[in-house]
């Protein structure tokens, strides 16, 4: 398919003029709580409930009205159950994107948090952190925080990367940003690892990767990625293309080293250093990925992918 047709795919798709319009009463969302907090006890995680269970739930007793707000969520945020489900199809359960909703409007995953940091961290040579505040090369340590639901990294005042990780998880994990940094480098690489596969984290349409001006930000080797549906996702060092890539991978499961646990900002490769201009036109750069003694050399072309790699000796 063609670029020009995904557009006009996507200028066919009918939106309907005021998609939450149905959620704008109390007695619709309690109607989309009772059937999440279902799926929640439901060892499938895809529960259903009677018509006569539901309204019990939601606790009206007019029939009428409880059909009609039933009626306004029906289809859309709200679908019968399939035939041979555990209402033999005379229940009701959340569609995805009232799960979505549902899960949105959950006051328990947005429960008020006391921010956490600024914590020091700054990567030794086998790729474990300290706090020391002096790196030895003049340039300040990289700092973390967690505020306003958003674990952030930045180097001289500057955001180098930031992923929302929900409160629920951060008290889950006794609010301790060590271990929020275990969940952010996860997360965040996940995220970059469908970007690079073309796919928005978010909505799931296809996204377009290109290389960042040089003076766009904190690096000067850099890429975006741009979603038709969400805008701008931001972007990422161009070493990120490297973290997940089986050449990578391999080279360092060779050496008894997991770099798919390493948190991201420790991996020496997401570094300007690392990188060697090979074409202007178009634009084709070289990632060097070195250990012990050995390098592979991987080369990324206009589409912020790998599109070629070679294993060398570090002295060449």
């Amino acid at each position: 398919m063609t670029q020009q047709e995904q557009t006009d795919d996507r200028t066919a798709f009918e939106r309907p003029a005021d998609p939450f319009k149905a959620l704008g009463n109390g007695t619709r969302l309690e109607i989309l709580r009772a059937l999440y907090e279902r799926g929640r006890q439901s060892p499938t995680g895809g529960g259903s409930l009677s018509y006569s269970e539901l309204r019990d739930a939601v606790g009206i007793e007019d029939k009428g009205n409880f059909n009609y707000h039933l009626r306004q969520l029906d289809g859309r945020f709200v679908d019968r159950a399939p035939n041979g489900g555990e209402d033999d199809g005379n229940g009701y359960r959340l569609t995805f994107a009232g799960f979505e909703i549902a899960k949105v409007i959950d006051v328990d995953a947005w429960r008020s948090h006391e921010s956490l940091g600024p914590i020091a961290l700054e990567a030794g040579a086998d790729g474990t952190e300290t706090a020391d505040t002096d790196t030895g090369t003049g340039e300040k340590p990289l700092t973390a925080t967690y505020e306003d639901s958003v674990v952030e990294i930045r180097r001289d005042d500057v955001s180098l990367y930031a992923h929302a990780v929900r409160p629920a998880g951060a008290v889950d994990r006794g609010m301790e940003l060590d271990a929020l940094l275990d969940v952010v480098s996860t997360l965040w690489r996940h995220t970059i690892d469908r970007i690079l596969r073309g796919i928005c984290p978010y909505c799931h349409a296809t996204v377009e990767r290109s290389f960042a001006d040089e003076d766009a930000g904190y690096w000067t080797h850099s890429f975006t990625a741009t979603c038709p549906e969400c805008g701008s996702l931001g972007g990422s060092h161009v070493g990120a293309v490297a973290l997940t890539h089986p050449a990578v991978v391999s080279l360092f499961w060779e050496h008894d080293i997991d770099v798919t646990e390493r948190r991201f900002w420790t991996v020496p490769f997401v570094d300007d250093e690392a990188v060697t201009v090979v074409d202007e036109t178009p634009r084709r750069l070289r990632l060097d990925v070195e250990l012990e003694g050995e390098r592979l050399e991987c080369f990324v072309d206009d589409t912020v992918r790998i599109v070629e790699t070679h294993r060398v000796d570090a002295d060449g």
